[in-house]
């Protein structure tokens, strides 16, 4: 946390935007650790996490409240969405409510346009450690994941180099 603390102050020096992202990076430091040993996504967490990261945006300079609020709805949309195409085709559950409201909160501190790149990341990297875990164990499709560790690692590497991904983003549009 003081690595975060240290770039977010980098980054934002002492502003509204370094304490609220401070509160946001600490959220989903904590995520990553409860998610990873007990695959718990707690809402104690993640609910009063949406409320303050819409709450923030009306002070943010990065974020309007308009991206916020659309970053709530389309997050939790988007993952609710899969978790039921999912449950609807396999008649298993294989995603979480926790991951669904996470997704809320970080469209709720970084905006709906940060979605898509947390989304792929996330699925990326998730599927890159599956596979070597599935590998591995030997356990085939048998093998668990948690998957907010993943959202919250691409919520961090957006929140931090958000230019750079939108000049690449820039530079495959061009080709």
């Amino acid at each position: 946390m003081a690595f975060l603390a240290a770039a977010l102050f980098y980054r934002f020096n002492f502003s509204i935007e370094f304490f609220a992202y401070f509160i946001f990076t600490a959220a989903l430091l904590v995520i990553i650790v409860i998610d990873i040993h007990h695959q718990i996504i707690p809402d104690v967490i993640s609910l009063p996490g949406i409320l303050i990261g819409f709450g923030f945006s009306f002070f943010n300079d990065y974020v309007t409240w308009q991206q916020s609020g659309i970053g709530i709805l389309v997050g939790g949309g988007i993952l609710y969405g899969i978790a039921l195409a999912y449950y609807l085709l396999t008649k298993r559950d294989g995603m979480g409510g926790g991951d669904i409201k996470l997704l809320a909160m970080i469209g709720a501190f970084l905006g709906w346009q940060s979605l898509l790149f947390v989304v792929f990341f996330s699925s990326l990297l998730g599927s890159f450690v599956g596979i070597a875990a599935m590998i591995k164990q030997k356990s085939g499709s048998q093998t668990k994941l948690p998957f907010g560790p993943f959202l919250s690692l691409a919520a961090l590497i957006y929140l931090f180099f958000q230019e750079k991904i939108f000049q690449l983003w820039q530079l495959y549009m061009q080709l």
